[in-house]
């Protein structure tokens, strides 16, 4: 079986065939004296982008009409990123691809230790 330094080390060596550096910036909203308050912060990570072979399509209705989109891209992150999946945050940042927002995060864990985490992407304008 496989232990948690060597899937650490598997994903690193993945990222390291084609890294891309980005800077993501991270809203939370915070309860400020009884109020939502939105607080930025933003992070610099090296991770791979990559082109999914099976997109997922899904139709996004809204009061003006409705939209296809595809879920093209994903993100592979090692365990430094600690990135958290959490409603109330929205991660954007700018890449090569264009401009993404990371719509889940799915940790890669061994034993009890998370070793990276991949994650879904949209292109946003």
């Amino acid at each position: 079986m496989i232990t948690p330094e060597e899937r650490k080390q598997d994903i690193i060596n993945t990222i390291n065939e084609n890294p891309i550096e980005i800077t993501i910036n991270v809203t939370t909203r915070k309860v400020v004296d009884g109020a939502w308050k939105p607080v930025k912060d933003t992070k610099t990570l090296t991770v791979r982008i990559f082109y999914q072979k099976s997109p997922e399509v899904i139709t996004i209705s809204d009061i003006k009409g409705t939209a296809d989109t595809t879920k093209k891209y994903g993100m592979l992150a090692d365990h430094t990123a600690n990135l958290k999946d959490v409603s109330d945050e929205k991660i954007v940042f700018d890449s090569i691809y264009g401009k993404m927002e990371i719509i889940a995060i799915y940790p890669q864990i061994v034993k009890g230790e998370i070793c990276g985490y991949q994650c879904e992407l949209k292109r946003v304008s």
